[in-house]
């Protein structure tokens, strides 16, 4: 370990019940793009911007062997993309990682997929990278990504009151930490 740097294990594919959590791959980019630039999703992101495919392309080449962050594609039993998840600002030192998710696919929505990704995660970044904490963020109006974040053990430590301006207007945004011993397990764990 080097500059608060994981020796990571070769990335891999995560698994749970019913989800298969594989590595973002160049062709999985057209539907970040799209999931990100689709309005009833882009209003739950801290985001301001729109999504251009070129550019998120160009981010993909800088970001793809960065050691600080894991970006995956999420898939159903059939294999069929419907999310990403990721681990970003993964520090060694301080053995905590930010966590987020976006469930591209509204059908998908309201069943337990939010949940199931995110437990399958935080097992990984626990069990596998070691991490002690996982923090994430959400727009205190994403009622599902806070219920989801509760349900895990996520508790929430600061809300910023108009913390962001986003498509004009500002937003309020809550911050959750999930130390390793408030994680509520409900899948099994993961094998290195």
């Amino acid at each position: 370990m080097e500059n608060g740097k994981f020796p990571f294990p070769q990335l891999r594919t995560v698994t749970s019940a019913n989800l298969t959590l594989r590595p973002l791959q160049p062709r999985d980019l057209p539907l970040k793009v799209r999931w990100y630039n689709d309005p009833d999703i882009s209003k739950t992101l801290i985001l301001d911007q729109p999504l251009e495919l070129e550019k998120t392309c160009q981010w993909f080449e800088t970001i793809k062997d960065d050691s600080s962050r894991i970006d995956w594609l999420i898939e159903d039993k059939n294999s069929n993309p419907i999310g990403l998840i990721s681990l970003v600002g993964i520090d060694a030192d301080q053995k905590s990682a930010e966590i987020f998710i976006v469930i591209g696919e509204k059908d998908c929505w309201g069943k337990g997929v939010m949940l199931e990704a995110e437990m399958a995660v935080s097992r990984w970044a626990f069990d596998v990278l070691g991490l002690e904490k996982i923090w994430a963020q959400a727009r205190a109006d994403n009622i599902a990504s806070i219920i989801t974040m509760k349900k895990i053990g996520f508790k929430m430590n600061n809300a910023l009151t108009k913390e962001q301006i986003i498509k004009g207007q500002k937003v309020d945004v809550l911050h959750f930490d999930l130390p390793r011993e408030n994680f509520k397990i409900s899948i099994p764990p993961i094998e290195n």
